[in-house]
C-alpha cells in the first residue's frame, strides 16, 4: 500500500489554537461595544487581522488605509479611539494582489496609523508584527551598512507605539533594539508540533526515527526547541540534526552534524524567501539518506519563483503560519504548502494583555 503523503489529504488547512466556536454576529455586536480596545489592520494582512478579531468576539474596526493618486498613503481612523487601547496590525511583508504594495509601503503605513492613533489620543497604542521586516538586518556585517532592524525600531517608538507583538523574530536580539517599549517574541511553534503529532507523524510508518534537522548553525536554538515540544508531546526515536553550509563563489558543501539515514527529516527554519536554501537542504539530506524530508517555517515570503521551486523539489511537505498572505492563485495550486494560522496565538495575547495576565506561555524558545 503506498505511503499517504500531505498533498493526498489537504492543500491548505487553517489550525485553531484549541477550540473556539465562532461567536454569533449578537455576541461580536455586543463584545465590540463592552470592550475598551480596538482592533486596526494596514493593508498588509486583512484576513489574518479579521481572522484575530473574530477569535476574540470583537469587529475590525473601521479605518481608511488606501493610496493617493501620486502613491502617498491616505489614512484615516473612522471611529473616536480618545482613552482607547489600540492594537493595529500590519505584517511588514511584500504586498499580494493589486495594487503591489513593497514592504516600505507597509511600514510607511503602519508608521502613519500609529501617529494618527496618538494624535487622536488614544491611552496606548500596540503595534502587532507578525512578521517583523528588516529583521535579517539585525548586526553591521560588512562596512558602511545599516543595522536597518534597530532601525526600524527607532522609527517605531519615534512613531509613539507603547507595546510590540510579533512572531517568532529572526534573533531574539531585535528585543533589545526597543529602548522605551516591551517586545512580545510569541512563537508558532507549539502550534506547529501539535499540527505535526496530529497531521504528519501518522504519515508515517510505524517505529519510524525522526530527525529535526537545523539548516544552519544560528538555527539550532530554534531547531531545539522544536524537538523539546515533539519530546513533551511524547513523539519517541526523535533526534536533533544540524546542516553546516560552506559556501564558495563556485560551489555550495553542506557538511551534517548528527544523523539523518533511515529518518523521516523535518527542517526547521523562521523564515522561508526564495526557497533556495531550504530546497538545496532537502536535498542534501536525501543524498545522505534521509527517507523523507518536509520544512516547517514560520514566514512563507516566497519572493519570485520560490512557490515553483518548492512545488518541483522532492520535498513532501512545507507548514508555515498565515503571518504573510500567500495569493490566491496560488493557494489553489501549492498542494505541499500549508498554512497554519498565527491568529489564536495573537488572540490570546492580546486577551492577557489587556487583563493584565502573563503572556510568557506564548513566548518563543521555551516557558518559565
Amino acid at each position: 500500500m503506498p505511503r499517504p503523503t500531505m498533498s493526498d489529504t489537504m492543500k491548505t488547512l487553517f489550525m485553531t489554537q484549541g477550540p473556539r466556536p465562532d461567536p454569533s454576529a449578537e455576541e461580536i455586536e455586543k463584545n465590540s461595544a463592552t470592550v475598551d480596545y480596538e482592533i486596526y489592520s494596514g493593508n498588509s494582512n486583512r484576513k489574518l487581522a479579521e481572522e484575530v478579531a473574530r477569535r476574540l468576539g470583537v469587529k475590525l474596526s473601521p479605518a481608511t488605509v488606501s493610496s493617493f493618486n501620486d502613491g502617498e498613503c491616505n489614512i484615516k481612523v473612522n471611529d473616536s479611539v480618545r482613552n482607547t487601547h489600540v492594537y493595529v496590525l500590519q505584517s511588514t511583508c511584500p504586498g499580494r494582489g493589486s495594487p503591489v504594495r513593497t514592504i516600505n509601503d507597509h511600514i510607511m503605513e503602519l508608521y502613519l496609523l500609529i501617529r494618527c492613533f496618538r494624535r487622536a489620543s488614544a491611552r496606548t497604542v500596540t503595534a502587532i508584527i507578525p512578521y517583523y521586516g528588516y529583521s535579517r538586518q539585525d548586526e553591521k556585517r560588512r562596512p558602511r551598512v545599516p543595522i536597518a532592524s534597530s532601525d526600524f525600531a527607532m522609527l517605531m517608538e519615534a512613531a509613539g507605539v507603547d507595546r510590540i507583538l510579533s512572531v517568532d523574530l529572526h534573533s531574539g536580539q531585535i528585543q533589545g533594539q526597543f529602548q522605551h517599549c516591551p517586545v512580545d517574541n510569541l512563537s508558532m511553534f507549539e502550534d506547529f508540533a501539535a499540527f505535526f503529532v496530529k497531521h504528519l507523524l501518522p504519515t508515517f510508518p510505524e517505529g519510524s526515527e525522526v530527525a529535526v534537522v537545523s539548516p544552519d548553525a544560528d538555527g539550532t536554538a530554534r531547531a531545539k526547541f522544536f524537538l523539546g515540544l515533539l519530546i513533551e508531546k511524547g513523539v519517541k526515536n526523535v533526534s536533533l540534526a544540524i546542516t553546516i553550509r560552506q559556501t564558495t563563489s563556485s560551489s555550495i558543501v553542506l557538511n551534517l552534524v548528527g544523523e539523518v539515514q533511515h529518518k523521516e527529516c523535518i527542517i526547521i527554519d523562521d523564515i522561508i524567501d526564495t526557497g533556495r536554501r531550504v530546497v538545496q537542504s532537502a536535498e542534501a539530506l536525501y543524498d545522505l539518506g534521509a527517507l523523507s524530508v518536509g520544512a516547517i517555517a514560520t514566514h512563507g515570503i516566497f519572493s519570485g519563483k520560490a512557490i515553483a521551486k518548492i512545488q518541483a523539489s522532492d520535498m513532501e511537505y512545507l507548514v508555515v503560519s498565515d503571518s504573510c498572505p500567500i495569493e490566491d492563485k496560488f493557494r489553489r495550486t501549492a498542494n505541499k504548502i500549508v498554512q497554519v494560522s498565527c491568529a489564536g496565538v495573537i488572540a490570546d495575547a492580546i486577551h492577557s494583555i489587556n487583563s493584565g495576565d502573563t503572556v510568557s506561555h506564548l513566548f518563543a524558545f521555551g516557558k518559565e
